[in-house]
């Protein structure tokens, strides 16, 4: 069976310092050249970026983009410019073994899935970074395997919920086909969003341990303000469970999640009751100049919102503004829909699980499932607090 061409896109952000390393297991890549392109989109860095490709990688293509359009954008953007029939995406804090591109490919060329995504190790290569995906029923996604060094554990390919932009490859008719990254999540989930949408679409997605790339965690990441990467961690999963459920599915997730949402922000805001709850102290009638003092003191009580909080209220805010739009998406979505979800839901491995540590959230998460009836819909009723328990399943 013949080959197909392939575009490897990589969306740059001030990453020069990985390029050394990249390139050079790209150019070690067992792959017939004469099949494979390469395509940086950069994102407006300001690190010599684009000076370095020009000197050391003439052969990459390189579209140099005069603002920040995200990981989703920027991606969308190399594919308008690319030709190959399949599409990987690959982090630029990357680098593959000989055999990951050949690997990667290989279930699309032979039918078996539309959707492949790698085995990642940590850049030593002593742990697992991605050894598949997991979600729960609000919309985090999981990295399986994630810092187990157990690596044997994670070398039999599965289908998967979803793959990992860092380190993956779809065909391009289906990515097309399936609306592509959504652009509106700019980064972070618009991986999940994308396999949760091909499997609602009729699609395959596979995790392929015998693909292997390494990957500095979070570099880009850690160079960010951490409430502005929050507020996407906490909207995109609003918006990708809004536009993936099935209807009946919707009806019941989506206030959960809300109120998951709403918890959340609570841990952050560090929220206390003091001078907030009505008690018999206020039954008791103490004269006009008592009922003045406590007016004075409450008006000079000031309420700080640290910046977490404040990313989880922007977040809020953003999924009710956009709503419009997303709805047509999920209306376009759901008139499509090839799958139920009562197949698509096994795979989410960890769907009770609890992302905040304390016994109250679990606690919570429990009230929540048994409210919702959601275990009727998930299968299950156990609650997970440490999501390496999605590596047994």
């Amino acid at each position: 069976m013949s080959l197909p061409s392939v575009s490897i896109i990589l969306v740059n952000l001030n990453g020069r310092h990985h390029f050394e390393q990249l390139f050079a297991s790209l150019r070690a890549v067992d792959y017939p050249k004469e099949l494979l392109e390469i395509v940086v989109v950069d994102n407006a860095s300001v690190d010599g970026s684009i000076q370095w490709l020009d000197k050391h990688a003439p052969d990459a293509r390189c579209i140099q983009c005069r603002q920040n359009h995200g990981f989703a954008g920027g991606v969308n953007v190399g594919v308008e410019a690319s030709a190959g029939e399949v599409l990987v995406f690959l982090n630029t804090d990357m680098r593959v073994e000989p055999a990951w591109l050949r690997e990667l490919v290989a279930p699309i060329v032979s039918r078996e899935a539309e959707c492949t995504s790698s085995m990642t190790l940590s850049w030593n290569g002593k742990v697992v970074n991605f050894g598949g995906s997991a979600m729960n029923f609000h919309g985090i996604g999981w990295q399986v395997g994630m810092n187990d060094p157990d690596i044997a554990r994670y070398k039999t390919g599965c289908e998967t919920l979803f793959a990992c932009g860092g380190s993956m490859a779809i065909s391009r008719t289906v990515y097309e086909d399936a609306g592509r990254f959504d652009e509106d999540f700019f980064a972070y989930y618009e991986d999940v969003d994308l396999g949760f949408r091909l499997w609602v679409l009729g699609y395959r997605v596979l995790y392929v341990p015998g693909s292997l790339a390494y990957h500095h965690h979070m570099s880009t990441s850690r160079r960010i303000d951490v409430h502005k990467i929050r507020l996407l961690q906490m909207r995109n999963p609003l918006w990708l469970i809004y536009k993936n459920y099935s209807e009946g599915v919707l009806h019941r997730v989506l206030p959960a999640a809300m109120l998951v949402h709403q918890k959340r922000m609570a841990y952050v805001l560090a929220l206390d009751d003091v001078g907030y709850r009505i008690d018999a102290r206020d039954a008791r009638g103490r004269g006009r100049m008592h009922e003045v003092f406590l007016k004075m003191r409450a008006s000079k009580r000031s309420v700080g919102i640290p910046p977490p909080a404040k990313a989880d209220m922007l977040a809020i805010n953003d999924f009710t503004t956009w709503l419009d739009g997303m709805a047509a998406k999920r209306k376009d979505i759901q008139a499509r829909r090839r799958r139920p979800d009562g197949e698509i839901v096994p795979l989410f491995r960890i769907p009770f699980w609890a992302v905040e540590e304390a016994p109250e959230f679990s606690h919570m998460i429990r009230a929540l499932m048994e409210t919702f009836r959601l275990d009727e819909i998930f299968g299950t009723t156990e609650v997970v607090v440490d999501p390496r328990i999605a590596s047994d399943r």
